[in-house]
């Protein structure tokens, strides 16, 4: 069996690799069989269950397969070879779903058997990858999650007594599941863990974050205030035991920066918040991608980018705290920051088994009940888009929409949203008819259908670019850009931050473009759409396709930071100019009606790059494609690259990211695949 081992090895491809060797290259199912305790006993557990998993992809699994991979999971003594095969099983859910509850009850059975380990470390590390393995399978809806949570509780009711290597790995659990399931009895679980030495500050870090959780899920400013201070003591303490937690840093100076708006010393305090929070995640960001993540916690990568927007947010609230701007009156925007990050910090990775597809990667994100946010952001976004449109700002019917909205948020309690009206006007301006509510029916009647289009489109692209992301397709393409981006020498402090913040911004604007309806904005997003509802050609306006990123970046990070049509600049005018406090970034927009490809697109980075040439090295190119034919637009995720622009006598080159936009698109029911 070594020997075939080997032999698969020295010719497998590297996807071979990672897949595992199958049944044929072990020899076959009789022979498998016939070694099955030398495959459990030694290294090479993994291998039998990576075959397995391979094997129950084409066919039933056969038992007496079933029987020694659970053989092998019950009885493996070797930490590395127990450690493979679970990594294995999360990453195929069918084969646990084939083996069955045997499965699970064995899973369950090494974790808490590690509470009995005492001087066996072996024993101890592998009850941490069991319980590990079982919180991937619980939120990936493999399993039911009432015997985890029961199991987690009970090994955790003497902290004191466990083994180290066990324990010091269960607060991060620990903190998870009570995220996914708050009231399930964890945050007991995690108080526990305040007492051994080797748990007391991960657990303390986790109870805080429960703390952020409970916080943000108020239904009033000052409530949420009073619980996020009880938060920052309990941070405090944790980094008066451990200066160089750099995570709980990180929330302390975000929570300061909020607590600070409203202190008499306000932009003294805000001020020393935000670069407190820019000092700290310096090092927390060249920390986290210089050490080893777990597949299942890649997740929390954006809780960075988080932490960045946060940093805007506070450095811009301290230059305009003297003004009476609404706008950082309660300090949504940082509140909203604040749930981004602990959201994608509480987001696991896991593969799950759908009836249509094999195995799909998705990201599982902690549900918060978060109505006062989600209600007073869009107060305020409302707000912005009629006081800061120039379509609507002389609108009549909008002012008195403004006059309702002003008297809304003076209101101590929030309407709760609801759908009244006619349903056909509810249906097309929904997120508009649940936030007005009552006012609704009356506003739809008085306002034009362009009115009505421009502040659904303002509250919908705060939707989307609010909401947490749960779509793994989406931050593997993140990862993808940053992991290049990261090897240019510029990438640097105060540079790489906000040029993130940027791409990220958009990015969502170019996935909000993809999913633009027929009649969603009316003529505002008309160059997104091919006919209008009398079957004429609409126009493609490049003043549209500017308009509408800029009203995007409204509602982001980045609303006070944008600007347009900048002249003057090397020689030229810039598109779009963001313009940060230690850096800017040019986005170039351009109009593509003959050739959208990417050597074609290719043309236009070097003017992208000459507006950088006095800054960091680079910029984005927004192209909108009038090219799409019959056969459809290029899907969103090859539509996104990076182009390398370097002259002669440059050192490196200059990286723009390419954002190609579907513009003027035909009806989907017109849709033909190419020949």
């Amino acid at each position: 069996m070594d020997e075939r081992i080997a032999a698969w090895a020295r010719t497998a491809t590297p996807d071979q690799h990672r897949g595992g060797p199958t049944l044929d290259d072990l020899g076959g199912l009789n022979e498998v069989l016939a070694h099955k305790d030398h495959l459990t006993s030694g290294p090479f557990l993994g291998f039998l269950v990576s075959a397995a998993a391979q094997e129950a992809q084409q066919a039933p699994l056969p038992p007496a397969l079933s029987e020694a991979v659970i053989a092998g999971l019950a009885s493996s003594t070797r930490h590395l070879a127990f450690a493979e095969a679970v990594d294995t099983l999360a990453a195929h859910p069918r084969l646990v779903g084939d083996l069955g509850p045997k499965a699970t009850r064995t899973l369950l059975r090494r974790l808490t058997d590690a509470q009995d380990a005492e001087d066996d470390p072996a024993t101890a590390l592998i009850g941490a990858e069991a319980a590990e393995c079982l919180v991937q399978l619980t939120l990936a809806g493999v399993t039911t999650p009432a015997q985890l949570l029961g199991a987690m509780d009970m090994v955790t009711e003497d902290t004191n007594a466990l083994p180290t290597e066990f324990a010091a790995r269960l607060p991060r659990l620990l903190g998870v599941l009570d995220a996914h399931h708050p009231g399930a009895g964890l945050r007991e679980a995690l108080e526990r863990c305040l007492t051994p030495e080797h748990t007391f500050r991960d657990a303390a870090f986790e109870l805080a974050l429960g703390d952020v959780r409970t916080a943000l899920e108020q239904d009033g400013y000052q409530a949420m205030a009073e619980q996020l201070a009880v938060c920052r003591r309990r941070l405090a303490e944790l980094t008066a035991v451990d200066p160089d937690r750099l995570d709980a840093q990180i929330y302390s100076a975000g929570i300061d920066g909020l607590l600070g708006l409203s202190a008499p010393d306000a932009p003294a305090r805000v001020a020393a918040a935000a670069q407190a929070l820019q000092d700290r995640l310096q090092h927390y960001r060249a920390w986290r991608l210089g050490t080893s993540t777990p597949a299942w916690a890649k997740g929390r990568q954006d809780d960075i980018t988080a932490w960045y927007e946060l940093t805007v947010l506070l450095d811009h609230a301290v230059q305009h705290m003297g003004d009476d701007d609404p706008w950082y009156t309660h300090g949504h925007g940082i509140l909203t920051a604040l749930l981004r990050a602990y959201t994608a910090h509480h987001t696991v990775r896991v593969l799950t088994h759908t009836p249509t597809e094999r195995v799909v990667e998705t990201l599982v994100a902690p549900v918060i009940e978060d109505a006062f946010l989600r209600h007073e952001n869009r107060f305020r976004i409302l707000e912005h888009a009629l006081t800061h449109d120039e379509d609507l700002r002389d609108n009549e019917d909008a002012q008195r929409l403004h006059a309702v909205l002003e008297a809304r948020l003076r209101s101590p309690a929030l309407q709760e949203p609801g759908t009244v009206g006619d349903p056909g006007k509810v249906r097309r301006w929904p997120q508009l008819a649940g936030q007005l509510s009552g006012e609704f029916a009356d506003f739809a009647e008085l306002n034009s259908d362009d009115v009505l289009d421009r502040l659904e489109l303002a509250l919908r692209d705060s939707e989307h670019f609010l909401s947490a992301i749960t779509d793994a397709k989406y931050s593997r393409l993140m990862d993808t850009l940053v992991a290049r981006l990261v090897q240019s020498r510029d990438w640097i402090p105060k540079v790489a931050e906000p040029f993130q913040v940027l791409l990220e911004a958009t990015v969502r604007f170019a996935f909000r473009c993809y999913d633009v309806g027929r009649q969603m904005g009316g003529s505002y997003t008309e160059y997104l759409r091919g006919r209008d509802k009398d079957g004429k050609k609409q126009k493609v306006d490049e003043a549209l396709f500017h308009q509408h990123y800029r009203e995007f970046l409204a509602v982001t990070a980045l609303f006070r930071l944008a600007h347009c049509e900048v002249i003057d600049k090397a020689g030229g005018r810039a598109d779009v100019v963001v313009t940060f406090p230690w850096a800017y970034f040019n986005v170039e927009c351009k109009i593509e009606e003959k050739d959208a490809s990417r050597d074609a697109l290719r043309t236009y980075v070097a003017q992208a790059t000459e507006y950088q040439n006095a800054g960091p090295s680079f910029a984005i190119l927004l192209a909108l494609d009038k090219t799409v034919g019959k056969a459809g637009a290029i899907n969103l995720f090859d539509s996104i690259w990076i182009e390398e622009v370097q002259r002669p006598g440059e050192l490196e080159p200059c990286l723009v990211v390419v954002v190609r936009i579907p513009g003027g698109r035909e009806n989907p029911n017109d849709l033909r695949p190419a020949p």
